[in-house]
């Protein structure tokens, strides 16, 4: 069984918990090890009950990068950086990459990724986009009691112009419903009990017949493209450079969008209910058949593989 160890806070309790899930299923399909800590490899290695294949850092999840672990560039374990926010602590990043000799990456954006880093692009560089945990993001059988629905960062037009122009557009309208983002953080159990996070979160989006969402002036596939159509909730998005390759279709998983035909787009969904309904049955068999924590999970294992046979030459 491989053997990996993986370094990365613990974000069970974190605004979205997709890293614990993604964490636990790992455990099922290897000999996973945890630490959570900075601190020289060496040492860690120490502590450790035995020595893995694989290292595998998430340091970019929250406020700080952190964890850090120095030391990497001698030892002969292979190690990767998992990169999420790739515009994120880019220099800070770029650093620890050379300093640490850091060769292979798991990125969920690439293009992001190659814009921030060009460096790296002749490295290793497996795509490894968000996932939905088709646990809680389902269809909870509830009437469907919200026309519209729209929730997430809205504070900044600069970057999310489509949602802001959703947002003054239905910002009267009865049948829109929209709540701000919680924020990136730790959530004690008493207030994940009242905020819009992990099954709250996912009950909300099923209650809704249509949901809003986009991708930032970044175009990253966010998280709302696989977790909206678990909910077997109709997403309405515009199309991203990255769709193609993870399979999201428009007109056939999710309705295409832009800042001109929305109104039109989602008043004609409201109407047309057979068609509503067949693009978000698309769409929801597709995100829980294909792009689940377990999906993501092996899909992660299998690039691991790879770069162990990579390494071994």
């Amino acid at each position: 069984m491989l053997k990996i160890l993986l370094i990365a806070a613990d974000t069970s309790r974190f605004t979205n918990n997709n890293y614990h899930d993604f964490e636990q299923e790992l455990a099922k399909r290897t000999h996973l090890m945890v630490y959570r800590k900075s601190g020289p490899i060496q040492k860690i290695l120490r502590k450790i009950p035995e020595k893995p294949d694989f290292i595998f850092i998430i340091n970019d999840v929250g406020k700080t990068f952190a964890p850090v672990v120095t030391g990497l560039s001698d030892i002969s374990i292979p190690a990767g950086l998992m990169v999420n926010d790739a515009h994120r602590f880019v220099e800070q990043r770029r650093r620890y990459i050379t300093r640490s000799n850091i060769r292979t990456f798991f990125v969920i954006c690439r293009h992001n990724f190659h814009h921030h880093y060009p460096d790296q692009k002749h490295h290793q560089v497996f795509f490894l986009p968000q996932f939905a945990n088709t646990a809680i993001f389902k269809d909870y059988g509830k009437e469907k009691t919200i026309d519209l629905m729209m929730l997430g960062e809205v504070s900044f037009p600069e970057i999310y112009p489509l949602r802001e122009k959703i947002l003054q557009h239905y910002q009267d309208s009865s049948d829109f419903f929209s709540r701000p983002h919680p924020g990136w953080q730790d959530f004690t159990s008493k207030q994940a009990e009242t905020s819009l996070i992990g099954e709250n979160y996912a009950k909300t989006i099923h209650q809704a017949k249509l949901f809003f969402a986009c991708g930032s002036v970044r175009q990253v596939v966010t998280f709302k493209y696989f977790e909206v159509p678990a909910c077997r909730t109709l997403l309405l998005a515009p199309v991203l450079p990255e769709l193609k390759k993870i399979g999201l279709i428009p007109g056939v998983h999710f309705v295409d969008i832009n800042a001109e035909n929305f109104p039109e787009k989602a008043e004609y969904y409201l109407k047309n209910t057979k068609e509503r309904k067949k693009i978000t049955e698309a769409g929801y068999q597709f995100v829980h058949h294909h792009h689940s924590t377990a999906h993501r999970t092996e899909q992660f294992v299998q690039q691991v593989k790879l770069v162990q046979k990579l390494h071994q030459k």
